[in-house]
């Protein structure tokens, strides 16, 4: 609790006695003498501190007029008098005017429902039905034929007038009815395009590049835009000094309303980027010198684009290692462009802390310690554990996003856990390598090598089902993914194809390859979004030969909600026990509620097939609503699902807690 200083109420008694011992303000009714003081704080704070003055009273009248004058009283009166050290203002408010209509004459292009938009941002409607909301001022009326004008220059009218002088009061004055006059004039379009100078590229392509239509109005503006796509794209092919001068003269009128514009180019020279420079201004830099010159070296002798440049340094903003991170471009006779680099360390090491809980895991705890910069060469490693009602979790994550300094990306994990799942327990501990390369922006190839020694118990599962109990396990596969998604954290358009396939020996037990495959596709409508997805699986042996570890499990939060965790397919004493080929179909349609919060309906199908026992292979459906909240690191997600063809021994539906997107 804080404690008022001894006499405080005093001080603040008495600076409000001082005030108010100098101005004293009479006449307001509409607004009480605090809202008008605290509307005039700054004029009122310079009396205080300077003295009364015939300017500073003058000063404090007018701005309480203009204070009045914007909530709608347009006859305000607002005089002062001064008595020695004292000024007295005061008011003579007049009736408050509200917006009673606004009336358009010589309007033909625009209707009048549109213009009524433009001026008060309002249907005739709601005026009607809310004028305390719409109070008439000059100042707004002329913010609204602003608007208005800038409407008719966009539609190519360059040389409309619009007065709105004209004002009815009603007879007590509380009404204004305004008559807007509109005289719109002639249209002017864009006439003959023309390039001259040293194009090098074909008029179609320039016609392109110029970013606006050009058989459309001609508006104020519209040549300089023109001109400044142009150069922007003569600068992405390399051209990086170009210079391109638009000509575009609308008056007089030209012949037929139509304006030529006329483009000169001048590329200037093919730039390619040349070396590096970087100035570390760390205090107390870990970073090896030659770090960033490398990551940027791929770039050298290439022909100047900023999308490759930006794509790098955005890369190195997303490594974390950098507080702040500056490029500047340094042009030299010989058309080389030299990158200079300014860089900020982020501090490196760190120490997180996490607490969760999702419909299968139940609560969860974990901790994250990292070094983002081991050994000065920017490659980050990391320990992380993980507790939850399942049991415990422990990965040790070496990544090089620039393996011996190529493109190449390698994962390189370490990993151990002891889990009780539904029907079993386990203790594994095992090590993945992946090796990735992405050829484009948006696709990604990748091989990978895993192997891992597992000790499976049964928890109610019989033995027979459970496959190899005691065994090593190893795997080699292939992995690819095409990802066009705007967010892969919180997608709102685009989508994402990725598959995986895998060859594994089971020490003891048979060899079998798997495939994988997922497509998710999102499209917004307005500001909802409509998102699809697809994945499928397949073992290319009997579930009962694969480790059940290794196996497909279906329902969940992730797959058909109307069950729960792996609670679509086969059972074994009430106990999921997978299968070799699965199926998820999901449609949601997400709407925002307010803020982050998102409301969702989804309809989901999937199928789980176990050849060795019955119930298995038939397609399952779900019908539900949920609840979503965006967080930069991905949506919290409460979901219910109905399960529409219930079977014996199946529950209604259920509720399914997660995070990050469905599918």
């Amino acid at each position: 609790m804080q404690r008022a200083l001894p006499g405080a109420g005093l001080l603040a008694e008495t600076v409000q006695a001082q005030v108010g011992s100098k101005i004293e303000i009479t006449g307001g009714q509409a607004f009480t003498e605090k809202e008008i003081r605290d509307a005039q704080a700054e004029e009122i704070r310079d009396i205080m501190e300077k003295g009364v003055t015939p300017a500073r009273a003058d000063d404090l009248a007018f701005y309480i007029g203009s204070f009045y004058r914007k909530a709608g009283f347009s006859k305000v009166v607002v005089d002062y008098e001064i008595h020695g050290d004292k000024v007295l203002i005061k008011i003579n408010e007049g009736p408050r005017s509200t917006l009673h209509r606004l009336i358009f004459t010589g309007n033909r292009v625009v209707d009048d429902k549109t213009l009524y938009d433009y001026m008060i941002g309002a249907t005739p409607e709601r005026l009607a039905r809310e004028p305390a909301k719409f109070p008439y001022t000059t100042a707004e009326i002329s913010a609204g034929v602003d608007r208005v004008r800038g409407l008719y220059l966009s539609k190519g009218y360059l040389n409309v007038a619009i007065d709105s002088s004209k004002v009815q009061l009603s007879r007590d004055g509380k009404e204004a009815d305004v008559t807007v006059r509109i005289t719109e004039g002639p249209v002017y379009t864009v006439g003959q395009v023309t390039f001259t100078g040293e194009t090098l590229y074909p008029r179609e392509q320039l016609i392109t590049a110029l970013g606006e239509s050009t058989t459309g109005p001609f508006a104020p503006g519209l040549a300089v835009v023109m001109q400044r796509n142009l150069q922007s794209f003569y600068k992405a092919h390399g051209y990086y000094q170009a210079e391109v001068i638009a000509t575009a003269d609308p008056t007089p009128f030209p012949h037929g309303g139509r304006v030529p514009i006329a483009f000169h180019v001048a590329p200037k020279g093919l730039f390619r980027f040349g070396s590096v420079t970087v100035r570390n201004v760390t205090d107390k830099p870990r970073l090896h010198a030659n770090f960033l010159p490398k990551r940027f070296a791929h770039l050298r002798g290439q022909i100047y684009d900023p999308a490759k440049l930006d794509e790098t340094y955005r890369e190195m903003l997303r490594t974390g290692l950098f507080d702040n991170l500056r490029v500047s471009l340094n042009p030299t006779p010989s058309h080389e462009l030299l990158i200079d680099l300014t860089a900020s360390e982020a501090k490196a090491k760190e120490v997180g802390f996490t607490i969760g809980a999702g419909s299968y895991e139940g609560v969860s705890v974990g901790v994250r310690l990292a070094d983002r910069d081991l050994f000065g060469h920017g490659r980050p490693l990391s320990f992380s554990a993980d507790y939850s009602q399942r049991g415990l979790r422990g990965e040790l994550l070496y990544v090089d996003p620039w393996l011996f300094d190529t493109r190449f990306a390698l994962r390189t994990r370490i990993y151990s856990e002891a889990r009780d799942e539904d029907g079993y327990s386990k203790n594994a501990i095992g090590a993945r390598t992946d090796l990735t390369r992405k050829l484009t922006p948006h696709l990604e190839l990748g091989v990978f090598a895993e192997v891992a020694k597992y000790n499976v118990t049964s928890n109610g599962i019989s033995e027979d089902l459970l496959g190899p109990l005691d065994y090593t396990v190893g795997s080699v596969g292939l992995t690819q993914n095409s990802d066009f998604r705007n967010d892969p954290i919180n997608p709102g358009r685009g989508f994402v194809f990725n598959t995986s396939f895998d060859v594994t020996t089971v020490q003891g037990g048979d060899a079998f390859t798997r495939g994988i495959g997922r497509f998710s596709y999102y499209l917004p409508i307005g500001k909802t979004v409509l998102a699809f997805g697809a994945r499928g699986g397949f073992i290319s042996a009997d579930a009962t030969n694969v480790p059940i570890d290794s196996r497909f499990f279906n329902g969940g939060g992730n797959s058909v909600r109307s069950f729960a965790e792996r609670q679509l397919g086969p059972m074994n004493h009430g106990h999921p026990v997978g299968g070799n080929i699965y199926t998820v179909f999901n449609v949601e349609y997400d709407v925002p509620i307010t803020g982050a919060l998102t409301g969702a309906a989804f309809v989901d199908a999937g199928s789980l097939t176990n050849d060795d026992l019955p119930g298995s292979g038939d397609l399952r459906y779900g019908v539900g609503l949920g609840l979503r909240y965006k967080l930069p690191i991905g949506p919290i997600r409460l979901d219910y699902g109905v399960n529409p063809d219930r079977r014996q021994d199946e529950s209604f539906g259920a509720f399914n807690f997660s995070f990050g997107f469905a599918f």
